[in-house]
């Protein structure tokens, strides 16, 4: 599986290649509602998803949002279905995607403009979604992209179709589960994602459940787990490394899409670095 697809251009770049084409916000904005996505196209979303044997159902429970930026991260999109798979969770996919508008925020940011008209720039894309999820019967909408679900809680928290990190459904079947490793091993936890998300959503008096999810570690028969501190992954990815190879640890965990995409192209040789769901998914299986 090929771990990251270096055409696919982080935040930073495809922002300042925006600004530098001389495009406002407005024609940003007009262009994902006519492709849906910003950080790759709609022929390669397709693509990895068909690869994958993910196939749109007319109706389910759950309607899952991958997430634009998360098509450069194949293995952790991979892992992520596979978990909903392996603890039997109804989902189906939209048959149109829209980008969460992160990077109309990010725009705006980074030009100077008003900040509000980033917002209900994501406010309406992400409402789009819901939509589309809301025809389809769904109850819940379920997002792989961090940033996506900081969005949605923030501009629809009291929404009819619920929002929530993927790994949020999982709580119950997890808390069910029998975890364990057949053999030994030792990992590195980094929380991630924690930093950005309050450029995201600010003044917020909630987060995410980022205990529970670290909380599954701790019931792996096998896993020895070191907890690396909140450094941010964009300014400090070294320490990150540093820290784990401090404690003998060659490969770093971490629950965060954006955070796993871009460790994977810092880490050192040697350094392996895994989404939880990976880990969460060999302990599934270990046990069968």
């Amino acid at each position: 599986m090929t771990h990251h697809i270096r055409g696919i251009r982080s935040m930073p770049f495809r922002i300042m290649g925006t600004i530098e084409a001389g495009r406002d916000l407005e024609q940003l904005v007009e262009e994902t509602k006519r492709d849906g996505l910003v950080y790759t196209v709609p022929v390669l979303r397709n693509a990895v998803l068909g690869g994958l044997g993910i196939r749109r159902k007319k109706s389910a429970q759950n309607v899952v949002v991958v997430g634009c930026a998360c098509y450069g991260t194949l293995d952790a999109v991979v892992a992520g279905f596979r978990l909903l798979d392996a603890l039997g969770i109804d989902y189906t996919i939209l048959e149109k995607e829209y980008c969460c508008g992160a990077p109309m925020i990010a725009h705006q940011v980074r030009t100077g403009g008003d900040r509000t008209q980033g917002d209900e720039a994501a406010r309406e894309l992400i409402g789009m979604n819901i939509a589309l999820a809301r025809e389809m019967g769904a109850q819940r909408v379920l997002y792989f992209c961090l940033w996506c679900i900081y969005l949605a809680r923030r501009f629809y928290p009291q929404c009819d179709v619920e929002q929530l990190y993927y790994l949020d459904i999982l709580a119950k079947p997890m808390a069910q589960a029998t975890l364990r490793l057949e053999q030994p091993a030792g990992i590195a936890y980094f929380p991630g994602g924690q930093h950005r998300s309050w450029v995201y959503a600010p003044d917020r008096d909630w987060d995410l459940d980022w205990a529970t999810y670290r909380g599954w570690l701790g019931r792996v028969e096998g896993l020895t787990v070191v907890d690396i501190p909140k450094y941010c992954c964009v300014i400090a990815p070294d320490a990150i490394f540093q820290r784990a190879e401090k404690h003998n640890m060659s490969t770093v965990v971490t629950p965060c899409m954006a955070c796993y995409g871009r460790l994977l192209r810092r880490a050192p040789q040697g350094t392996q670095v895994k989404f939880l769901s990976d880990v969460l998914l060999e302990s599934l299986a270990a046990k069968r």
